[in-house]
């Protein structure tokens, strides 16, 4: 590549990594479609946060905020479901029962990771932050893949609340970064 085109490549990419960062620290009203965009799936990303009315008000921890709360009611919500499935259901076999019971396990951990997330959010503690939605992502995994290893064909009984978890917390993490690229958090 010639040293002008590469200049002004370079020139072009700057300014539009800075007047996307100047957007998020200003809090644009655009501020959910730019951090979904940075998203593996854009569409549910908005839908999610959306789904909160003070989302589009929200500044970028603002947005954090949301989207770990809609994370552990996420994980809430299927807790209660394993439970209830446990409670419920008198015919399952024991092997599906334990992988329940681990499941139910895992996600209550998963809530307790998303807890402990939402004060290091507001501290501005993002690598604690990113290292506790992980870890609330791996518990996840860990049920799903119990269900796999065990039990082949039924790990549809969780599989598409676990692919949606795991979604919320990647949308938290994409915030996440984002906090850490403004400068706005950071341990």
């Amino acid at each position: 590549m010639k040293p002008v085109t590469s200049f002004l490549l370079f020139s072009a990419t700057l300014s539009l990594t800075f007047s996307f960062h100047l957007s998020i620290a200003n809090g644009s009203t655009n501020l959910i479609q730019q951090v979904c965009a940075e998203t593996h799936n854009k569409v549910n990303c908005v839908a999610s946060l959306e789904s909160n009315p003070d989302s589009k008000k929200a500044n970028l921890q603002q947005l954090g905020i949301i989207a770990l709360n809609l994370a552990s009611s996420n994980a809430t919500s299927t807790f209660s479901y394993i439970k209830t499935t446990l409670l419920s259901n008198k015919t399952l076999n024991p092997v599906t029962e334990q992988a329940l019971e681990d499941c139910s396990d895992q996600y209550m951990d998963a809530i307790q990771q998303l807890d402990d997330s939402l004060p290091a959010l507001l501290a501005n503690a993002t690598n604690d932050v990113r290292a506790w939605v992980r870890t609330a992502i791996a518990d996840v995994e860990s049920c799903e893949n119990g269900f796999k290893k065990n039990i082949p064909g039924e790990q549809m009984l969780l599989s598409l609340r676990n692919a949606v978890f795991r979604q919320l917390c990647n949308n938290v993490l994409v915030i996440n970064k984002l906090l850490i690229r403004t400068n706005v958090g950071g341990n």
